[in-house]
């Protein structure tokens, strides 16, 4: 008793042999009570053929529900895969695309587009420092500090960085159209961003140990289906969704994330980590990655389709199965008369 116990104990907290036994049970009992009933009244044979029938049009209903939301048994979320590695010379990449998109060195920084336009939103966020009004109670030395650091930071702050605080400023600078390649804000680049850090820490080879040793720089996308400009209207969401709807097939879309290795600075035990600084003689790293569209609604449209085609079978047979009983009662009738 004591080891049955200890079976049925194990067994509640093994999530793949409880959610086996609760499916098994949940078919046994739902399915099988169904089929229960009709058997009843019309026999085994025929009760089968009913209550299969009845599943495969609940399981259409379910896939179609599945495949429309992406819920469900679904396949692979869409997800980037890096196709190339590249250290300091774009213009030797693999993907013919990437050779396009231009050298940093050859763009502006990012802090002196804030200082040379005026953004009031961007200067506000990356060309403002403290003063003695915002830390009253601090020393002049210790404000100073501050200030120090802030200007560190504004200097090193990155176009994908400008982008999520001032989208305007970055497009008014040609940012959204370098020979195709558009650029990212930190907020549109995170999955992107996430899958080129763990390539990076994967390849040995670049040195990289932990994201301490590197800062992301900005990030680029090319292709894709078409996006909505700025201030559309009602047609132009419309048209944008009709057009993108009807596409048989998806462009192919391209991504790289730009990562530099920073200089390396002790850690002093009680006090806030150093901001990272680049490391201007080391050479840019640029992961390549192509966004794979995943399977995610494939399994839902195979449960659908395959689901409905045995739901037709079924009912034609019991069609074919109804007229060779009206037949032969037709027959039994003609005799007896």
């Amino acid at each position: 008793m004591i080891g049955l116990l200890t079976t049925l104990g194990g067994i509640s907290w093994d999530l793949e042999v409880r959610g086996i036994l609760v499916v098994a049970v949940g078919t046994v009992v739902l399915v099988g009570s169904v089929w229960l009933i009709i058997a009843t009244n019309s026999g085994a044979r025929l009760s089968t053929l009913v209550t299969l029938a009845g599943l495969m049009g609940f399981m259409t209903i379910l896939g179609i529900s599945w495949w429309l939301y992406g819920t469900g048994w679904k396949g692979a979320d869409p997800s980037w895969q890096t196709i190339d590695i590249n250290v300091g010379d774009l213009s030797s990449s693999a993907l013919m695309e990437a050779r396009d998109l231009p050298d940093p060195e050859d763009l502006l920084s990012a802090y002196e587009m804030v200082v040379q336009s005026g953004d009031e939103i961007a200067n506000l966020e990356f060309n403002k420092l403290p003063t003695e009004s915002d830390y009253p109670e601090l020393s002049l030395e210790d404000l100073a500090a501050i200030q120090a650091d802030k200007q560190l930071r504004n200097e090193t702050i990155t176009h994908s960085e400008l982008a999520a605080v001032s989208p305007s400023l970055a497009k008014s600078y040609g940012l959204d159209n370098l020979n195709g390649w558009r650029l990212l804000s930190t907020a549109e680049s995170g999955d992107a961003q996430a899958q080129a850090i763990a390539d990076v820490l994967a390849q040995t080879d670049l040195g990289f140990v932990s994201t301490a040793d590197f800062k992301v720089l900005d990030s680029y996308t090319y292709g894709g289906k078409p996006e909505l400009n700025d201030n559309p209207n009602r047609w132009d969401r419309i048209s944008l969704w009709v057009t993108n709807s009807a596409r048989i097939t998806h462009p192919t879309r391209y991504a790289v994330v730009q990562l530099q290795r920073v200089v390396d600075q002790p850690s002093i035990p009680g006090v806030a980590p150093p901001r990272p600084v680049i490391d201007q003689d080391e050479p840019i790293v640029s992961t390549i990655m192509v966004r794979d569209l995943g399977t995610k609604r494939l399994r839902p449209a195979l449960v659908t389709i395959g689901s409905f085609i045995i739901f037709l079978a079924l009912c034609y047979w019991l069609h074919v199965r109804d007229k060779e009983l009206m037949a032969k009662r037709q027959e039994f009738a003609s005799t007896t008369e």
